[in-house]
């Protein structure tokens, strides 16, 4: 981290709103009793630096909010969404505009995460760490003793029929969706998760080693020109998943937490399914 002691020469930084892409010189606060590391300076102040070394970018909370939002409701990918904020600055010169595009790609991950520890209650507790599922909602209207049952139901009301079995039983539907396609990524090594299994994905090294101790049996087809079959049995060497399966409450249609997983083996039979769906029904 960089550290600052005594006075400091102005250092030029380029701070990114949600109205546009600014320049300003800062001077970092050397006071006694004062952190002197430059990133939580810029934090206290509500900019979110694009680095913890000697950051020179920084982002406001409000443009973080807003691209969030843009990217949930409007579907605004990340290049659009800086576009426009260049555009904003310099509508007839966007192109001299600093593009900030690689740094919002990675600061917005980064706000997502932490926005998603603080709103499951994980942000300012560390000693407690987040398990398999704690960055999901379950659905809030199923059964659930402890949150809209009392915790000892079955005892409490076990000689009277106010809970009957149909009302409290959880029930959940699996399906499958086999035309989402993911391809390999070419260094996969710099795909590092923020969250691996805390939401409703599965964790992935664990479903690795379940899929590669699960058998697979091709079908044939005694049809000379089978076209499903046949192409279900194609080599599918360039993509990393062929499908994505996930398991929800029957009633209300929410996904369950750690419940989605990826089809790492295709659409070939109903037994492929089950390999794939089977880790998470464990």
């Amino acid at each position: 981290m960089e550290t600052v002691h005594g006075p400091t020469i102005p250092t030029k930084l380029t701070i990114v709103h949600s109205t546009g892409v600014f320049l300003h010189n800062v001077v970092w606060c050397s006071c006694p009793g004062v952190d002197c590391q430059q990133h939580l300076q810029l934090l206290k102040a509500k900019l979110f630096p694009a680095s913890t070394t000697r950051p020179q970018t920084a982002f406001t909370f409000d443009v973080l909010d807003h691209f969030l939002i843009d990217a949930l409701e409007c579907k605004t990918s990340a290049s659009s969404f800086f576009e426009k904020i260049r555009r904003m600055t310099n509508n007839c010169f966007p192109d001299t505009v600093p593009n900030r595009y690689r740094e919002l790609m990675r600061v917005s991950r980064l706000w997502r995460d932490l926005m998603s520890r603080k709103w499951f209650g994980f942000a300012h507790d560390d000693e407690q760490k987040p398990d398999k599922g704690d960055l999901a909602w379950f659905c809030p209207a199923c059964p659930q003793p402890g949150i809209n049952l009392p915790p000892d139901w079955q005892a409490r009301y076990e000689r009277q029929v106010i809970y009957p079995c149909w009302l409290v039983s959880q029930r959940y539907v699996v399906d499958g969706n086999f035309t989402a396609q993911h391809m390999v990524m070419r260094k996969p090594q710099l795909d590092i998760s923020l969250s691996d299994g805390l939401g409703y994905m599965v964790k992935d090294q664990e479903y690795q080693t379940h899929l590669s101790s699960a058998v697979e049996s091709k079908e044939r087809s005694s049809c000379s020109n089978h076209r499903a079959v046949n192409a279900a049995n194609i080599s599918r060497s360039n993509l990393r998943a062929t499908g994505v399966g996930a398991t929800a409450c029957a009633r209300h249609g929410c996904f369950v937490p750690h419940s989605i997983v990826d089809f790492q083996k295709g659409e070939r039979s109903v037994y492929v399914l089950q390999i794939n769906m089977s880790y998470k029904l464990r």
